[in-house]
């Protein structure tokens, strides 16, 4: 309804014994002007006085599965074990669609706008609670009670983990948020050290976001020293740049267990060191079809990936598995190529007894990104958590285990 009818509303709400109210109109104190900041007074005043509580305005409200409350008809309805704060709106109904796309569920989900009333500590303090919760994620445009919140976040992180986009973090941006929530958004830095105090992990993107969720529920990295095997050598070198930047470590692969990898995978057109190039066992790599046209690419079959496997769970050395495929690198129709290298490389991770992780990357063409698609598909089949670059790999990982040993 409109914002100046709410009062009349929580009169009504405060007769009736309501105990909660969820205000989705907009148009108080974010506005910035006498009228806004007063409506959003007097709400507050009239709650206060009923005893009700107030979570908005301004805001999308609830998101709770497994009650069958939602303010999107094309959320999961499946429960999970993710708990959200989210200042925006969108950005909420933007984090529960990237996630759960990726394989992702919550238990539940606050818009919580304005923050009048109920705010970010209250919903902060809920979470880390409750039972239905194991992971935490937030994203802050400002803080209602900037000491409250550094408490609260520091209890939540004892627990559980945290991971927290901060909106609004640029000065443009601050003026955003003053206007979108009427959040006064505070300096980088001091946002910076509080969540590095705390222990949270701190994202810059929704995206970030959602793969820091998938590192902690899906990957759960034991460390930072990885082994990647892939197909394509440019592909191998690219991804290994950008996990090591990230702080991810490749050690070398020992003499021993290279010796033994060699009868499996082909020196030439390969690599066998780390990362691990596996082009090879694409075997007849340009077998021409007997009806003529252009070359496919055909597989050694899935016992060589088996085999490599089995060695990579012997190297003592290594925390997790990378598996990186990229789309548009190969000569070749893509389709084949997914057929000859993903398809049989995806089988074989669930041999993979340390924490693994694929990334799926390198997408231009329509055909790529409808191929992607499928190999995602396989990937939340399978349960294994997966990346659309080496870089969004690396940071997810990095966050997680350096989060783990604060």
């Amino acid at each position: 309804i409109p914002a100046r009818q709410t009062p009349e509303l929580l009169e009504d709400c405060v007769s009736a014994g309501v105990k909660v109210v969820q205000l989705y109109t907009a148009g108080f104190l974010e506005l910035g002007s006498g009228e806004g900041v007063e409506l959003q007074r007097r709400l507050l005043e009239i709650a206060g006085r009923g005893r009700m509580r107030l979570i908005g305005p301004n805001c999308m409200g609830v998101y709770c599965p497994r009650s069958g409350m939602s303010y999107s008809r094309d959320f999961p309805r499946e429960p999970g074990n993710i708990g959200v704060l989210c200042q925006s709106g969108g950005n909420a109904t933007y984090l529960v669609h990237s996630a759960a796309a990726r394989g992702l569920r919550f238990s539940k989900v606050l818009s919580y706008g304005n923050a009048c009333d109920v705010n970010e500590g209250d919903i902060l303090e809920y979470l880390a609670r409750d039972p239905e919760t194991a992971a935490i994620a937030a994203y802050l445009e400002g803080a209602s009670d900037g000491r409250r919140l550094a408490d609260a976040l520091a209890r939540a992180v004892s627990s559980k983990p945290v991971v927290v986009y901060k909106g609004g973090a640029t000065q443009a941006g601050g003026r955003a948020a003053a206007s979108h929530t009427g959040a006064m958004a505070g300096s980088r830095a001091a946002w910076d050290a509080l969540l590095r105090q705390a222990g949270a992990m701190a994202a810059d993107s929704v995206e970030e976001v959602t793969d820091a969720l998938v590192g902690l529920l899906q990957v759960q990295p034991r460390g930072l020293n990885a082994c990647v095997v892939g197909v394509g050598g440019g592909a191998s070198v690219l991804a290994t740049d950008e996990l090591e930047r990230e702080g991810v470590r490749l050690p070398p692969l020992p003499a021993a267990l290279r010796e033994r990898m060699e009868r499996i995978i082909p020196p030439t057109g390969g690599m066998l060191g780390n990362p691990i190039d596996a082009f090879p066992l694409v075997g007849a790599i340009l077998r021409r079809p007997a009806s003529g046209g252009a070359p496919v690419a055909a597989a050694c079959g899935d016992g060589a990936w088996g085999d490599l496997m089995g060695l990579v769970n012997e190297w003592p050395g290594i925390d997790l598995v990378v598996f990186q495929f990229a789309f548009d690198i190969p000569p070749i129709p893509v389709d084949d190529w997914v057929a000859a290298t993903m398809a049989p490389a995806l089988d074989a991770i669930s041999l993979c007894r340390r924490p693994a992780a694929v990334v799926l990357h390198s997408v231009v063409t329509d055909a790529s990104w409808r191929a992607s698609r499928r190999m995602q598909q396989k990937c939340l089949a399978q349960g294994t958590g997966f990346f659309l670059s080496p870089g969004a790999a690396a940071r997810a990982v990095s966050r997680v285990v350096r989060a783990a040993r604060r």
